[in-house]
């Protein structure tokens, strides 16, 4: 069984913009309305403790902390300057703990930033699309739009002291957009880096066709042939400055690379959540589609990080290889799909069915396989799904081969 690598860390509960599809705050979950709106400083530290303590038998002394929510920002700064202290002073004793996190950019304050730069804590800006399409879904609580002052904010942090902190964008999928559209949009960003991702909201409770029509839907995938679209687009751009990597981490995988985000491949999730109140809770996939999922009974005051391998959800997740659905065997894109993005894997009838997004998936796969093999690139061979992979968290710059550890 693989260990865990990193956690992702909600030291807010609440945010400043309301956006449509939000998994927090817009969907079944409600754990919001129950937990404090901070994470306390004494609860940040504890995790801290938790952590080395976790390390202790590592040889490599590695662990990534995503800072997320809510809102992230918002964290009083008295809060980020003791836990990025506290993580500058175990860097120091040989640990190689590093930070991200990953912000809607619709608040802008200088300090904080001076404060991420210091402690080399790499920052995504989440936006989705051009102004229109962005606007349509990532709104202010009066409904307004949010691009234009997202775009004022990051320009106002690449004109300042602190400009290295921003690494790229997120984006999730909106099948509106033109694809060549979407790619001229990226290329035309001041920083041309974007993860782009499949859509959290569909499951088996909400699948993404009509009902009774799922054989229609496997004819022409909507996101699927949209996934497509984009990347035909964007090798026909042919401009090297502009990274979408989800693209990039398939065209590696086919090439040989055992790197990997963890929308392909699907063979470990190696990370745990903790929200405000010091509560571990499963990944943030499962949380849109009912009330409390993700919460266990475990809490950072009483239970080392280590016990949760003993939790049987968490164990099938750090060995996510071994789960393959049986529906998928024989599939010739199981290898790099892996039963699919997991959000699509829940709510169904039985336990982690292939995604609910299985369609989309197979097209996009089998899509960039093929535009591969048209141009004689070679594509290793016997490629399997295994347990053996090196996963990155998703904000640029934290590959863990290739980890900045926090000043």
């Amino acid at each position: 069984m693989s260990e865990f690598e990193l956690c992702i860390v909600k030291v807010a509960s609440f945010c400043n913009i309301n956006c449509s599809y939000c998994y927090m705050f817009n969907a079944s979950d409600r754990t919001f309305e129950r937990v404090p709106r901070f994470m306390s400083e004494q609860t940040s530290l504890q995790l801290l403790d938790r952590i080395t303590e976790y390390l202790g038998s590592s040889d490599s002394k590695r662990f990534h902390v995503t800072l997320h929510g809510g809102e992230p920002s918002l964290w009083p700064k008295p809060n980020f300057r003791r836990f990025l202290g506290r993580i500058r002073e175990l860097n120091r004793t040989g640990y190689r703990l590093s930070v991200s996190m990953q912000t809607n950019g619709f608040r802008y304050d200088p300090a904080l930033f001076e404060i991420l730069a210091e402690h080399n804590v790499t920052v995504g800006v989440s936006l989705d699309g051009p102004r229109e399409y962005n606007d349509r879904r990532r709104v202010t609580h009066r409904g307004t739009g949010s691009y234009d002052r997202i775009m004022a904010n990051v320009e106002k942090i690449l004109r300042s002291p602190s400009a290295e902190v921003l690494q790229g964008f997120l984006a999730v999928a909106d099948p509106s957009i033109a694809p060549a559209a979407f790619v001229d949009w990226v290329g035309s960003l001041p920083i041309t880096k974007l993860d782009l991702l499949w859509p959290m909201d569909f499951s088996y409770v909400r699948p993404p066709w009509r009902d009774g029509a799922e054989a229609e839907y496997r004819a022409s995938p909507t996101y699927g042939r949209w996934f497509a679209d984009v990347f035909d687009a964007w090798m026909a751009k042919d401009d090297p400055d502009i990274y979408i990597r989800h693209f990039f981490d398939c065209i590696e995988y086919y090439m040989g690379s055992s790197r990997h985000i963890e929308s392909i491949v699907n063979d470990c999730v190696p990370m745990f959540v903790v929200n405000t109140d010091g509560q571990y809770e499963y990944h943030d996939y499962f949380r849109p589609h009912a009330d409390g999922v993700c919460r266990t009974s475990a809490n950072l005051s009483e239970t080392p990080i280590a016990v949760l391998h003993d939790d049987p959800l968490f164990r099938e997740l750090l060995a996510l290889a071994g789960h393959l659905p049986p529906e998928c065997r024989g599939c010739d894109v199981a290898a790099i799909c892996g039963g699919g993005f997991l959000p699509g894997r829940t709510g169904g009838p039985a336990d982690m069915p292939r995604s609910v997004l299985c369609h989309d998936q197979g097209h996009f796969f089998a899509h960039v396989r093929n535009w591969l093999e048209r141009r004689g690139i070679a594509l290793a061979a016997g490629r399997a799904v295994s347990a053996a992979h090196t996963q990155r968290p998703l904000i640029f710059g934290h590959d863990p081969s290739d980890v900045r550890p926090a000043a």
